[in-house]
């Protein structure tokens, strides 16, 4: 039975978290490799697995990558975040509207974030979550698409929100700063969400540790001239902070 076979072949993939199709014709002798094609697109039109070039891969085992992925980079210079949230609770004044950005860093400084009355925008489920516990935060999520390895939601849906709403502090994540290619992150729709929120914000603070300086990534969102407050954990290299100080922008 076709649907017998299937479940089994589900079981196999779960079990073992990605499986060639050469697995599956010497598991199953007697089936084609045309039929066992078939049963791949069923499961993955089931949500249950995604195809790959010559194989399967559990979804579920994907997700436990992603969350081990974030796990990991949230144990990454934990002093150096820890700073910089630090430095950047000090700016929120009750009784504003500000937007917290995804990442390990912004979820460091939600952690820290006082239980006072304020407006949070946040594209981050995961930070959604830390704000609960703070009974006088108005928690708002951009909506959109999630993307499991950021846990971040962004597209069309979360850019068409953001649009009605007013910010007055925006606090940012990038993934990498350099001189050549200004603050940059690696997903085009985040890269897209984070320009629009620079754009309606009165006062953009921007979060990064210095892991992160004089690297690039391929979606730049903003430049030096586009913020008004950059934290680090330590002092930028010296041409770094010429040209801050050359575009008027607060170093803490």
């Amino acid at each position: 039975m076709s649907g017998d076979r299937r479940d089994d072949i589900n079981q196999y993939i779960q079990s073992k978290g990605e499986v060639r199709l050469a697995e599956l014709e010497a598991r199953y002798p007697s089936v084609s490799s045309m039929t066992l094609r078939r049963d791949l697109e069923f499961l993955e039109r089931q949500g249950r697995i995604i195809r790959t070039r010559g194989g399967a891969k559990s979804l579920a085992h994907l997700s436990m990558l992603k969350e081990a992925a974030y796990t990991q980079r949230q144990a990454e210079n934990t002093v150096a975040k820890l700073s910089i949230a630090d430095k950047a609770i000090r700016l929120v004044t009750p009784g504003r509207s500000i937007y917290i950005d995804s990442g390990t860093t912004c979820m460091c400084f939600a952690q820290r974030l006082p239980d006072q009355n304020l407006f949070v925008l946040t594209p981050a489920p995961n930070i959604a979550l830390e704000l609960v516990k703070n009974q006088n935060v108005k928690i708002n999520l951009t909506g959109g698409q999630l993307n499991r390895e950021t846990l971040t939601l962004s597209g069309f849906n979360a850019v068409e929100y953001v649009k009605t709403l007013n910010i007055d502090q925006a606090f940012i994540a990038a993934s990498a700063f350099s001189l050549g290619s200004g603050f940059s992150c690696g997903d085009y729709y985040e890269a897209e969400l984070k320009r629009l929120i620079i754009r309606k914000a009165q006062q953009v603070i921007l979060l990064i540790d210095s892991s992160k300086i004089n690297f690039s990534m391929p979606y730049t969102f903003a430049r030096l001239q586009n913020i008004h407050t950059l934290i680090t954990d330590q002092p930028l290299p010296d041409e770094c902070q010429k040209a801050a100080r050359q575009a008027r922008v607060l170093l803490l």
